[in-house]
């Protein structure tokens, strides 16, 4: 099972691109970024200009955001300067990102993802001379490359969380990309036949699909106080309104008063309350927990039900900068095969 790690962008540019240094170093396989509080493509600028090896790229770029022309340009530049080393993810984004942060419209998701998805493989494996033409309901081109990218195909990833968006993911993309809090048990039982059956229907093998998930990850020797980060942070995706999807993982796995708590007390900035109210099972199912050996051990679970996790960090409070708090995460690698 590949494992990456995925930068928010709280930290100074620096510290990115330093860590993914080290990671490569480390034998990580792959950086992301978040496109939310830094742009999507200039922070994997950088980082691809700093390393040789490791896989990159955004997790998630923002569809309503960007028009499919300009994200496909900017992947097919990046994809030259990394040496093909780019993964391209895209998604709807979420409530937060898309109302609160740009006040954009965000209608028909399921359509508008799916010409997304085909317009974008098309604009990134189109050779010179050969002239790309869509006409979607929503998305439209007429257009022809004049810069020849640097390998056949790109991977394009699709975010989904939901049954409906899982099957237009395993329809078109060349992944299906899932976020964080999700159990093995979820995956095996809701996420895996959705996707199957989906990819059967589209007329594709779901085998060669690949899976990556988001991992919310805290490391500690103190276990009791990674399960508080790890609570405090699901909270957090409820402030400062409820998270729609989120909410809905919740639920789904059994966690609804966890749920209630968030939705709740989120909104009010009222963490350590909803944190008083949620099970420690919250975050042992939904997250990885406790020392690097005790994450490596949870991580086995997943075996052959993920091909990639890709960790979120929300751990490492007191360390001196973002490579030391991702030094704990990429031990587990290590722990793997101790």
């Amino acid at each position: 099972m590949r494992q990456g790690l995925l930068f928010t962008g709280g930290a100074p540019l620096s510290q990115i691109v330093e860590t993914a240094r080290v990671a490569e170093a480390e034998g990580m396989d792959a950086v992301y970024c978040v496109e939310a509080y830094r742009s999507g493509f200039v922070p994997l600028a950088a980082i691809a200009a700093a390393t040789t090896r490791i896989a990159l790229g955004p997790y998630i770029l923002n569809a309503y955001a960007r028009t499919p022309y300009i994200a496909g340009l900017s992947a097919v530049d990046l994809d030259e300067l990394s040496g093909g080393r780019l993964i391209l993810g895209v998604g709807p984004g979420n409530v937060h990102i898309n109302r609160r942060f740009q006040g954009l419209e965000t209608g028909r998701p399921l359509t508008k993802m799916r010409e997304y998805v085909e317009l974008l493989q098309q604009i990134v494996r189109a050779p010179l001379g050969r002239a790309v033409r869509y006409e979607g309901q929503i998305h439209q081109m007429q257009w022809e490359p004049r810069v020849a990218p640097v390998r056949a195909s790109i991977p394009v990833w699709l975010a989904a969380i939901g049954p409906k968006m899982i099957r237009v993911a395993a329809s078109v993309a060349d992944g299906v990309a899932l976020g964080v809090l999700m159990s093995p048990e979820y995956v095996r039982d809701k996420i895996r036949p959705s996707i199957v059956e989906a990819a059967s229907a589209a007329g594709r093998e779901a085998t060669k699909l690949q899976v990556p998930m988001g991992g919310l990850i805290a490391v500690d020797e103190n276990l009791d106080r990674a399960r508080a980060t790890i609570k405090a942070t699901i909270c957090s995706f409820f402030d400062p309104i409820p998270h729609p999807y989120y909410d809905f993982l919740l639920r789904e796995q059994g966690f609804s008063k966890a749920a209630d708590a968030c939705a709740r007390f989120g909104p009010q900035g009222k963490i350590q309350a909803a944190v008083d109210q949620m099970d420690d099972a919250v975050a042992d199912r939904l997250a990885f927990v406790g020392t690097s050996a005790q994450c490596a051990q949870r991580l086995k679970a997943y075996e052959g039900l993920i091909d990639e996790v890709i960790y979120l960090n929300v751990g490492g409070a007191g360390a001196a900068n973002l490579c030391d708090a991702h030094r704990p995460v990429m031990a587990i690698r290590r722990a793997m095969t101790a």
